[in-house]
């Protein structure tokens, strides 16, 4: 059994925030939740910090009084989840997104490096791998030997956090940093565009048709911090499957005719390849849009007979 962690996941009340923690309390880990605003949720305690403040990090990554259990007194955490920051395009401007994410992702790396914490697993993207894909990637399926090619701001955020990492790394070489990079995240609600993905594909080519349940979201969180690895690892996190239910041979040769092929791609195979992510940190996805396009189905229903 993994001996239990103290871990503090930024951005706790997320869409993989809330799964990150789950997934860590269930594995037998001590969790607190530091995000904008304060609550308890799932049984796990989240402080108001804001990420984008190097002394709020300091001040709670540096101990909370009580924060894990009965402790009489304040201790330094021995992983972090990062996933505060501003999660998509468009939700702010452009220089704003930039600005948060970036700062963001520096105070946390920053105040680890400082404090001794040894481990962080962070929310990187897809979008540095060239979404949306207007010059078609290089081969597919995509994997991390593919160029980045951040192409908006929120992805230069994201490609910026990425180089730090790796220098961060450099300077501290007990340091492990696990850069994932998820794919298009869906809750439970978020099923409901998958019969639209699938009658209209040609929308969806802009991240290769691409996505990840945030249950696995949130399990790739807790195996990248128990992982046994040191450095910088760039983990691609996908589903298995692509969200459309077509063959992908007949998705990549429509729509990326003259894309490169650089494995067999058989059935509906997701078109992002997690194969280092399960040879690093043992990630394997076990959600897949059927079975949530059912679940939402059966809840409509338990809806509609209330």
């Amino acid at each position: 059994m993994t001996t239990p962690l103290r871990v503090a996941v930024t951005g706790s009340a997320g869409k993989i925030g809330r799964e990150a923690a789950r997934a860590l309390k269930a594995a037998g880990h001590r969790v607190i939740g530091l995000d904008l605003r304060a609550a308890t949720n799932d049984g796990v305690r989240t402080a108001a910090v804001d990420c984008a403040d190097f002394g709020a990090v300091m001040g709670a990554l540096s101990g909370i009084d009580t924060m894990f259990g009965m402790a009489p007194l304040p201790q330094v955490p021995d992983a972090v989840v990062h996933l505060a920051g501003i999660p998509a395009p468009g939700l702010a401007d452009d220089a704003r997104i930039f600005e948060v994410n970036t700062l963001s992702t520096y105070n946390v790396f920053s105040a680890c490096a400082r404090l001794g914490i040894k481990r962080i697993a962070w929310g990187s993207s897809e979008t540095i791998l060239g979404l949306p894909f207007a010059t078609p990637p290089a081969f597919l399926p995509i994997d991390e030997t593919h160029a980045d090619r951040p192409n908006w701001s929120y992805a230069m955020a994201k490609f910026l956090g990425e180089q730090m990492a790796d220098h961060m790394t450099r300077w501290h070489a007990d340091l492990s940093i696990a850069s994932l990079r998820f794919s298009n995240v869906f809750d439970a609600a978020d099923y409901a565009q998958q019969a639209a993905a699938a009658a209209r594909p040609g929308f969806r080519k802009f991240n290769v048709w691409g996505y990840v349940d945030a249950r696995d979201a949130g399990e790739a969180c807790r195996l990248a911090v128990e992982a046994d690895f040191t450095g910088h690892e760039r983990l691609i996190i996908a589903a298995a499957d692509n969200i459309t239910g077509h063959s992908s041979a007949a998705l990549a040769a429509a729509h990326y005719p003259e894309t490169p092929i650089k494995s067999a791609l058989e059935g509906d195979v997701s078109l992002l390849c997690s194969a280092r992510a399960k040879a690093v940190i043992g990630y394997e996805p076990k959600h897949g849009w059927r079975a949530g396009v059912h679940d939402l189905g059966q809840e409509r229903q338990a809806d509609h007979a209330n």
